[in-house]
Order: C-alpha cells, then structure tokens, then sequence
C-alpha cells in the first residue's frame, strides 16, 4: 500500500473517527452551550462556581506529612537542562532524596503567589491554567525515597503537604496498571495527574477538557524538567490501563480520572534503549 492511498482511504473515512467528532464540537464558538451556563458566562457567575468548588481535594481524616521546605538549588541553566532532556527506558536502582521529591511537586503543581487584590479565589501555580481553574490533582507512590515511607500519597500545595493514603508498598499493583510494567516496577517514584473536570467544563464546556489534558502536559513537563535538572531520571507515560489505575485510586473515571503520569527514579547509567523503541518518546 502507498502513502497515497493510505491518504485516500483516511479522506474517506474522514468525520467517521470519534476524536474527529470531539475536535469538532469542542471549537470555541460564540453560541456554544455549556454545561453550567448556556452561553459564555460573565466573570462574577464564573468567580461564584469557583467559590463553591475545592481548590484541592481534602483528605481530612488522613495523616499529613510536612514536605522539606529547604529545596535543592539549581545547578544548571534552564537551556541546558532542556536541550539535555531524555527520556528513561531503564532506572538505576537507588533511591531519590524527599527533598528532591518535594522540588519536583512544588515545580510542577505548587503554589507560586496569591491573587491578592482580584476577584478570583485560586492563587496562581507554577503552571498556565485555562481560567486559572487548576482541575489537576497530584498523587504519588513512593517506593525509594530517602525520608519517606512507601506508600501512596495524595499531594496539597496549599498546606505544602502528602496527605497518607495509605501506608504501604504497592508499587507492584501500579506497575500492572501500566503497559510497560517493568519500568514502572523500577521507578524511585510515580506521579499520577488526575483531573477533576468539572473544575473546567463548568466554565468551558467541551473545551474545558482539551485545556485539563494541556494543563496535565505543562504539569509534567515542569516535573521533568526539574527532576532531570537535579541528576534524576524520568520517564512521561501514556500507556496505561485508565479504568484499573482509575480503580486502584477510587476514582470513577468519569468525574475524577487518571490523565498522565510521570515516572520518576535514578538514571541507570550506559544503559541502552530497548531494541525496537526510540531513545527519546512518551512511554506507552
């Protein structure tokens, strides 16, 4: 088969493909209906959703551990760590400091300044947000990091705590969730971005979801960025089981569900990619 009739046999299948479908209804338009408001709302309706919904989700009847407040300081210039930015197909098998840990969530989702002086409720994060919204939670699994014990661990950036989940070793059933479970398997530490859409599509509609899934992608790339800066190996992963991970957290899936996840450990050293895969690509 030539290019040119895969092309052809793509034209006519065209408008047959749901993602063509959703692209097309999730256009910005003048006289779109939302699913709070019929047309575009007016910022004070928009300020009084915000004040209704959680900035972050609460765990109040878990155990919080403060994270270290005392963060590595850059070495290397922002040029370098991009252009030197990879990602792992192998982990070495060390653990990672929780002070580093901590950077790397704080980078990626923490708080950077209030919004003093405005109408709007959420303070800004190290991240852009459709709306300022932040429909993004971070939870993480630790395996090996030094200073804290393995478990899963739900992240608030207003506290600038972990809030304990629970205390136990499942990196195991998190791997199984993954289509690449030995890598994950190796991983120091996972982080697992969920989105609570309806922080967004209250005010967007359908396009609310396409800026949940952007947001996700500046959120770890931020992550990366800083754990790799640091000397750590990270790995972006797409290739997971949604409706299983979903599970493993409690989610529904529909409300609340897995949209990206960043895995994180020590480099392994000369090591190569495996045979068939790019050296540099968002794990499946």
């Amino acid at each position: 088969m030539t290019f040119d009739s895969i092309d052809e046999d793509l034209l006519e299948r065209e408008g047959e493909e749901p993602w063509e479908l959703y692209h097309e209804n999730s256009k910005t338009s003048r006289h779109e209906r939302r699913s709070a408001f019929a047309l575009p709302p007016s910022d004070a309706s928009v300020v009084r959703v915000m004040k209704r919904l959680r900035t972050v989700k609460p765990y109040r009847d878990r155990p919080k551990i403060p994270l270290p407040t005392e963060l590595p300081s850059a070495e290397k210039s922002l040029d370098e760590v991009m252009v030197g930015r990879t990602t792992a197909r192998v982990f070495g098998p060390g653990e990672i400091g929780f002070e580093q840990l901590a950077k790397v969530l704080y980078m990626g989702y923490g708080l950077i300044r209030d919004n003093a002086g405005t109408p709007y409720p959420r303070p800004f994060r190290a991240v852009p947000s459709g709306g300022a919204l932040y429909p993004l939670e971070i939870y993480l699994h630790a395996t090996r990091v030094r200073g804290l014990s393995p478990g899963l661990y739900h992240y608030d950036p207003e506290d600038e705590t972990l809030d304990v989940l629970r205390p136990r070793d499942e990196s195991a059933a998190i791997a199984g969730c993954m289509i690449q479970r030995d890598l994950a398997a190796d991983a120091a530490a996972i982080l697992l971005v969920s989105a609570i859409f309806l922080r967004s599509t209250f005010k967007y509609g359908d396009r609310g979801y396409r800026f949940v899934l952007l947001e996700a992608g500046h959120v770890c790339q931020n992550a990366t960025l800083s754990a790799q800066e640091m000397g750590l190996a990270t790995a972006p992963v797409g290739g997971y089981l949604d409706r299983d991970l979903d599970r493993h957290l409690g989610f529904d899936g529909l409300t609340e569900s897995v949209v990206y996840v960043l895995l994180i450990g020590q480099p392994a050293h000369g090591a190569a990619p495996r045979q068939g895969e790019p050296d540099d690509a968002t794990v499946q």
